[in-house]
C-alpha cells in the first residue's frame, strides 16, 4: 500500500503492492527527534498517529532519498522536496484508507494474515515458514507477534481497500485502446526556423551608459566569493603513522586475519558487437536486429576480423575501439552477458546473447586467473594499513592535548610561544571553491573554516586525513567589484543577453506575421535570410528520435492544427528560439498487434484505477477532520 501511494507515478497496478516487514515497523518503531512527545502528531477523524510513527516514517523516507545519492543527501535537497509534507500526506492517506475500508465492511481474516506472514521470505527457512525464525526476528526488533500482526492487519486492510475501490474499473474498451494507440503512434511533421542568438552578437552595440545601467541591475552576478586566510595545527594520520614502527609479527598476523583482502578475482577481457533493441521496442525491431546479429555472427565465425566487424556494425559506444570492453570481473556485466562470458574459452565467439540493451555477439579475448597476493608483495600495503590504524587514536590524543594546552595558555599565540616544536601551517587567501590541496580541501575542514569569525579558534575538527585546529587569521567578505575590474566578463554577458533578446524578438515577429496565414511562413522566413527546415515524421515518446527538430518541442508540435498552424510562442532549446508551422498529421504506419493491444489495455486499466483511487482519497480528505500538531511546522 505504501509503495502504491508513494510511487503511483511509476507503478499503478494493484498487484505491485508488496507488504514488507520493514514498512509495517513504522507503527511500532522508536523515533529519535520526537520520541518523547505524548500528544498525537496527526489526528485523522479521531485516529491518532503518534510522533513515533511520524519519526519512523520520516527517517525511512530520508534513508530512501539518501540511498539514491550514495548515502548523503545533497544540501538543501530534503527541504526542496519537502519530505516532511510527503510523510504527513502518506500517513494521512493510509489512515483514510483504513477508515474507509472499515466503513465499507472490508475485513482481514485470520487465514489471510497467516498466508501473508507465511509467504514472507524473511520468516522462511529452506523455502518454508519457520515459526522460530519468525519469533526471533520480531524479538530482535523489540516486537511481539501480537503487535506485529496488529500492524500487519492495518497494512492488509489498506491494501484490500485499494483493491475494492479500484475494482470499479476493470474494463478498457477496444475503442479506448485504439484511440490511445493512435494518439501515441500518430505522426506530425512541421517546417521550422531556428533563431540562434550567436548570429546576432555582432549586431549588438555596447554603449557605456547602457552597460553601466545593466551592471547596476545585474552586479550581484559578479559578487566575489568570501575568502579566508587561515592558520591550522595538523595532526594527520599519515604524518603520525610514518613514525610508527610495525613489527614483523604484526604484519604476518594481519595477513592471516585478512586473507580475503588479498584475493585477486579472475578477470576476463572481451569484445562485443551490440545491435540495440530496447525492451519496449516494437517486435519488428527486435526481429530485424536479431536477424542482423545472426548474419554478423556468421561472418565472425567464418574468420572475418571481429574488431573490424565491431567497428562496422556495433551500435554501442565501444564500436570505435573494435568493441573492446577491457578486463572485468564476474558480476560487473548484466547477467545474460556475464553468464555467457564466464562460460567461454579464450578465443571463443558466443551465440547471439539478448540483454535489455539489445543483441550481443561476444568474443572472449583473454583470461587473467585469480589468486592470492603473497605476503611479500602485500607487505608494504599491510604496514601502511597498520600504521594508519594505530595513528588514528594517537592523532586524536595529540590534538586533544594541544587543544587543552591552548586553552590553558590563554591563546594560540601563547601556546605556540611555549611549544617550540608546534608548527602552525598558514595559507594565503583562498575561496571555498578553490582551496589549496591537501587537508584544506577536505569538506569538514572547509565547513568549519568558513564558519569562523576573524581571529576565532575552532575546536578539534575531524577530517578524512586526521585532526586539525583552525584559526581564521583574516577574512575578505564578498563584494561587488567595480565595473572596470570585470568589464570583459560583463561586456560578454551583456552582449549575449542582448543577442538572445534580439533573437527572441525576431522569432516573435515571424509568429505575428504568419499566425493568421501559415502559407506565408516560408516566404516571411526567406525574406529574413533564414533557412526553413523540415522535421520529417515526428512521434511522441520516440526513443529513436533522429530528427534535427528538438524532442523537447515535439509535444508542442502535436498541438498545432490547420486552423492554428504556427507555434503561439517561440520554443526555447539550448538558448536558441524555434518557430514552427504545422505541415501534416498522419495515422500510425503499422496496425496494432496483439501484444501492443494487451499492453495498452493494461495501461488504460491502471490509469482508470489510479483516477478512481485519487478521486476517492480527495473526497475522503475533504470530508475528514485532519489536525497536524503545530510542532511539525518546525520539524
Amino acid at each position: 500500500m505504501l509503495d502504491f501511494l508513494r510511487k503511483r507515478a511509476q507503478s499503478l497496478v494493484i498487484q505491485a503492492i508488496v507488504v514488507m516487514i520493514a514498512l509495517v515497523f513504522i507503527f511500532w518503531g522508536v523515533g529519535t527527534n520526537l520520541m518523547n512527545k505524548q500528544e498525537a502528531a496527526i489526528v485523522v477523524d479521531n485516529e491518532e498517529i503518534s510522533f513515533q510513527q511520524f519519526q519512523q516514517a520520516y527517517d525511512q523516507a530520508y534513508a530512501r532519498l539518501s540511498a539514491q545519492f550514495g548515502g548523503t543527501v545533497p544540501k538543501g535537497l530534503a527541504e526542496n522536496l519537502n519530505i516532511k509534507q510527503q510523510v504527513i500526506g502518506q500517513l494521512t492517506q493510509e489512515a483514510l484508507l483504513r477508515q474507509g475500508g472499515q466503513e465499507m465492511g472490508v475485513m482481514v481474516s485470520g487465514r489471510e494474515m497467516q498466508e501473508e506472514i507465511e509467504s514472507m521470505v524473511q520468516f522462511q527457512d529452506n523455502g518454508g515458514f519457520d515459526i522460530e525464525r519468525y519469533r526471533t526476528i520480531l524479538a530482535s526488533n523489540r516486537l511481539s507477534p501480537e503487535k506485529y500482526e496488529q500492524s500487519l492487519r492495518y497494512e492488509l486492510l489498506g491494501t484490500k481497500t485499494i483493491e475494492n475501490i479500484t475494482a470499479f474499473s476493470q474494463v478498457a474498451t477496444d475503442f479506448e485502446i485504439e484511440e490511445l494507440y493512435n494518439l501515441e503512434k500518430e505522426t506530425v511533421s512541421v517546417s521550422y526556423v531556428v533563431f540562434d542568438p550567436e548570429t546576432y552578437l555582432d549586431s549588438v552595440e555596447v554603449i557605456d551608459q547602457d552597460l553601466a545601467a545593466w551592471y547596476e541591475a545585474n552586479g550581484d552576478r559578479y559578487r566575489t566569493e568570501k575568502q579566508v586566510k587561515l592558520g591550522y595545527l595538523p595532526f594527520l594520520y599519515e604524518d603520525i603513522g610514518s613514525r610508527i614502527t610495525v613489527e614483523e609479527e604484526e604484519v604476518s598476523r594481519y595477513y592471516d586475519d585478512h586473507l580475503t583482502e588479498f584475493q585477486v578475482p579472475e578477470k576476463r577481457q572481451a569484445r562485443h558487437i551490440l545491435l540495440r533493441a530496447a525492451p519496449g521496442a516494437p517486435q519488428e525491431t527486435h526481429q530485424q536486429q536479431l536477424t542482423k546479429a545472426q548474419e554478423i555472427l556468421e561472418k565472425a565465425r567464418n574468420g572475418e576480423d571481429f574488431a573490424e566487424l565491431a567497428r562496422l556494425y556495433s551500435e554501442g559506444p565501444t564500436s570505435v575501439s573494435g568493441g573492446d570492453l577491457g578486463f572485468f570481473t564476474e558480476g560487473q556485466m548484466v547477467k545474460p552477458f556475464n553468464d555467457a562470458v564466464f562460460s567461454m574459452d579464450t578465443g571463443e565467439i558466443s551465440d547471439v546473447v539478448k540483454t535489455d540493451f539489445g543483441y550481443h555477439i561476444i568474443k572472449l579475448e583473454e583470461i587473467q586467473l585469480g589468486g592470492v597476493t603473497q605476503l611479500e608483495d602485500a607487505r608494504q600495503q599491510i604496514i601502511t594499513a597498520l600504521q594508519l590504524e594505530q595513528a588514528k587514536p594517537m592523532a586524536f590524543q595529540l590534538a586533544n592535548s594541544a587543544y587543552e594546552a591552548i586553552i590553558g595558555a590563554g591563546s594560540l599565540k601563547a601556546y605556540l610561544e611555549q611549544q617550540s616544536d608546534a608548527q602552525l601551517v598558514e595559507t594565503g587567501y583562498f575561496k571555498r571553491s578553490s582551496p589549496p590541496s591537501g587537508v584544506t580541501a577536505d569538506p569538514a575542514f572547509l565547513d568549519r573554516a568558513f564558519e569562523l569569525q576573524e581571529q576565532e579558534l575552532s575546536s578539534i575538527v575531524e577530517t578524512g586525513e586526521g585532526y586539525v585546529i583552525i584559526t581564521a587569521e583574516a577574512i575578505m567578505e564578498p563584494q561587488v567589484p567595480a565595473l572596470e575590474e570585470v568589464r570583459d566578463a560583463v561586456e560578454k554577458d551583456y552582449r549575449t543577453e542582448q543577442a538572445a533578446a534580439a533573437a527572441k524578438s525576431e522569432a516573435e515577429q515571424l509568429i505575428d506575421e504568419t499566425r493568421e496565414d501559415g502559407t506565408v511562413f516560408e516566404k516571411a522566413a526567406q525574406e529574413r535570410g533564414l533557412s526553413v527546415e523540415k522535421s520529417g515524421s515526428l512521434m511522441k515518446n520516440d526513443p529513436d528520435h533522429s530528427s534535427d527538430f528538438p524532442q523537447g518541442l515535439v509535444n508542442d508540435a502535436f498541438r498545432l492544427t490547420r486552423s492554428a498552424p504556427v507555434s503561439p510562442e517561440p520554443g526555447v532549446i539550448d538558448s536558441s528560439y524555434y518557430v514552427y508551422r504545422f505541415n501534416d498529421r498522419r495515422p500510425p504506419e503499422t496496425a496494432m498487434n496483439d501484444e501492443d493491444r494487451e499492453r495498452y489495455r493494461e495501461l488504460l486499466l491502471q490509469f482508470k484505477q489510479q483516477r478512481i483511487l485519487d478521486a476517492w482519497l480527495r473526497n475522503r480528505q475533504a470530508q475528514a477532520d485532519i489536525r497536524i500538531h503545530k510542532s511539525l511546522e518546525n520539524f
